[in-house]
């Protein structure tokens, strides 16, 4: 099985002899494998009842020779890929053709989704032997319903208009996004009165500083003793290298606490500025900036973690606990920028039984908190909204 990632929490899935659409849902009766909104076979194609009645299609069960043709067309007013079917005229319709949206992928340059979106859509038309046709990005309107017809302009296909909807999504519990301050292993994330700060608490700072206080008063006292036991013989020593061995001793411990000083000084935050509409890394004594992105530069967020592991639930009805690692980047149209490694991170997840077959599959999607509801999800989605940008969700 092939697995192609559209947007709107939609994954098809492309099997030597069909073709399945799903959303993350579980077969009721094969808890085993996801449900699918609209699966086709040779011998036809079933659709969901609410797959049903959003598309308002005439009947849940179809059979190839009601589908025109599989479609594939790039929205130039979106920006993004759009795959359908074409249903035939049907004797109590008319002659028209209507259009039946499957999937689309999210907005970008029109490379971005097209080798994705071109497989899905001959895979169904060649599973169903249906033809298919493409609508590339071109400045000149292509005809979708074939060279022999003629498309007036009162018969346009609106593929650019057509919003792949989730016909289930309701069926994914609604969690409000809480507010900070989050803590995490190393990092805290709060409000200012500039917007918001991610920062190394304070427990880090006390633990690089006192590393620094450490090694600081090791060198000295290692210094006095090898030196002051050469040079004023404080204490007979043997073997007579020993004061050496501990003058190199001093030069090590040194080094080291230097090392530590500059992590000390080079400690950085990454400020979300709401009045500059920037996000920053900026050195907390030295105010020194590495990196800025204006809001409007920025794509979207990504939150990548480990597969999510059950630690148990406190109660047989109670959500299951769960624990990753966690790591947030942005990208800003060339780069993915690092923002925090979160470390272990825990939580619980209202929809267990979904988590586990969707970390099975590759690729990013949206972000539910019913799925994983963390401290580190949290903050991720509140950083996405203030920057105003999606955030998707990575599991390596």
């Amino acid at each position: 099985m092939e697995s192609i990632r559209a947007a709107h929490n939609l994954t098809i899935e492309l099997y030597p002899t069909s073709w399945r659409l799903v959303n993350g849902t579980l077969d009721p009766a094969d808890p085993s494998r996801l449900a699918a909104l609209f699966e086709a076979s040779a011998q036809g194609i079933t659709c969901s009842p609410a797959f049903t009645q959003a598309r308002q299609l005439p009947a849940e069960q179809l059979t190839p020779a009601e589908i025109s043709r599989v479609v594939v067309g790039w929205a130039p007013e979106s920006n993004n890929w759009h795959l359908g079917i074409l249903l035939a005229a049907r004797p109590n319709s008319g002659p028209q053709v209507r259009w039946c949206g499957l999937a689309s992928w999210p907005s970008g340059e029109s490379a971005d989704h097209m080798v994705q979106a071109k497989l899905a859509g001959q895979s169904l038309a060649r599973i169903i032997d249906r033809p298919f046709h493409l609508i590339p990005a071109a400045a000149q309107p292509i005809n979708p319903l074939g060279d022999t017809q003629s498309l007036q302009p009162t018969q346009r296909l609106d593929v650019p208009e057509i919003e792949v909807e989730t016909p289930t999504a309701a069926e994914i519990p609604d969690i409000s996004v809480k507010e900070p301050p989050f803590e995490f292993e190393n990092w805290e994330f709060s409000a200012t009165p500039k917007g918001y700060v991610w920062q190394l608490r304070g427990k880090s700072l006390v633990m690089i500083g006192g590393r620094v206080l450490t090694f600081t008063v090791i060198t000295v006292l290692f210094f006095v003793l090898g030196v002051g036991t050469r040079s004023r013989g404080l204490a007979a020593v043997n073997p007579d290298w020993l004061p050496n061995l501990g003058l190199a001793v001093g030069v090590l411990m040194a080094l080291l606490a230097i090392y530590n000083l500059g992590r000390f000084l080079m400690i950085s935050d990454i400020v979300i500025d709401v009045n500059q509409h920037e996000v920053r890394h900026q050195g907390r004594f030295t105010r020194q900036v590495a990196w800025r992105i204006p809001f409007d530069r920025i794509q979207y967020l990504v939150l990548s973690q480990s597969a999510a592991t059950a630690t148990g639930r406190k109660g047989k009805d109670q959500p299951m606990r769960i624990a990753q690692e966690a790591w947030l980047h942005v990208y800003d149209s060339e780069v993915f920028r690092p923002v925090v490694s979160l470390g272990h991170v825990e939580g619980i997840s209202v929809q267990w039984d979904v988590v586990r077959v969707l970390q099975k599959m590759q690729g990013r999607r949206h972000l539910h908190l019913a799925h994983y509801d963390t401290p580190a999800h949290h903050a991720a989605l509140v950083m996405g909204r203030v920057v105003d940008k999606p955030v998707w969700l990575d599991i390596r």
